[in-house]
């Protein structure tokens, strides 16, 4: 197959997507974008149908260490942008380096088959085929939820995050969170806010870092000083957190079963 003849095929217009296409729009590559949606954003965007945002999701790392390379998020933003910032960076993004006006917006693709030459056939929902060398596909990992099956009988209300938008859907009620992963993290802190009771379950432990230290975005730290060995960060670094936070069993929480810095940790911002 000469695959000169053939472009590059990009499906979904959100962050990975939108870097794809700059990276391919650089180098004089042609291509072709394709997103589901009306716009570009990917689920940063809280009025696209199945997006798992919420109104107080925001990002984890700060800004100074997020964003596209050459293209910094502004400097006015605040350290751990929110949704809505994060998704107008998007955008600005996509304006700035010609990419919007490249993308198909509002086709969704059905199907990719690769072809016995090696090239593959892309096919629309409304049944349009292109084929191209490649496809990159950027769809995201979040827009279907997985549901476990739970044992016994509960009358109450089970709804998956992905169902869930603020936190004034919780006032009255009493809520068990179930995950600490961040955005069981955020519910939590939303159900602590506006629900009568709230609980917050893990099956391990965790260690649990402050957003800020000293002032300054807790991912900023981790270039300044010495460079240590990893075991002297965790004695140095955990005895700073279990000052700054204390011990999380007191509040009920499971101990972590690792040394910090074993996975990743969890952010916190009640």
């Amino acid at each position: 197959m000469d695959k000169t003849q053939y472009d590059t095929c990009v499906v979904g217009a959100g962050p990975a997507g939108l870097a794809v296409a700059r990276a391919l729009a650089e180098r004089n590559l042609p291509y072709t974008h394709i997103e589901r949606h009306t716009a570009a954003g990917g689920i940063w965007d809280i009025d696209n149908p199945g997006s798992p945002m919420y109104e107080s999701a925001h990002f984890i790392s700060s800004r100074t260490q997020s964003g596209f390379g050459g293209w910094p998020m502004p400097d006015h933003f605040p350290d751990y942008p929110s949704r809505p910032q994060v998704l107008s960076y998007l955008r600005s993004f996509a304006d700035a380096n010609g990419l919007t006006d490249r993308i198909e917006f509002g086709v969704e693709v059905r199907d990719v088959k690769k072809n016995a030459d090696g090239s593959w056939t892309v096919t629309r929902a409304d049944g349009r085929e292109s084929v191209h060398a490649q496809v990159v596909v950027c769809t995201g990992s979040q827009w279907h939820p997985n549901i476990p099956e739970l044992p016994g009988d509960f009358t109450g209300e089970v709804r998956h995050t992905v169902d869930y938008r603020a936190g004034e859907e919780l006032r009255g009620k009493r809520v068990l969170v179930v995950g600490a992963g961040n955005s069981g993290c955020d519910i939590a802190c939303d159900a602590a806010r506006t629900a009568d009771h709230a609980v917050i379950s893990m099956r391990r432990g965790y260690w649990f870092v402050p957003k800020h230290v000293f002032g300054r975005p807790v991912d900023t730290l981790s270039g300044v000083g010495p460079k240590m060995p990893m075991w002297l960060e965790q004695k140095v670094f955990g005895t700073l957190l279990k000052i700054l936070s204390g011990d999380p069993t007191r509040l009920g929480l499971p101990k972590p079963d690792h040394k910090l810095f074993e996975t990743h940790p969890r952010s916190t911002r009640c």
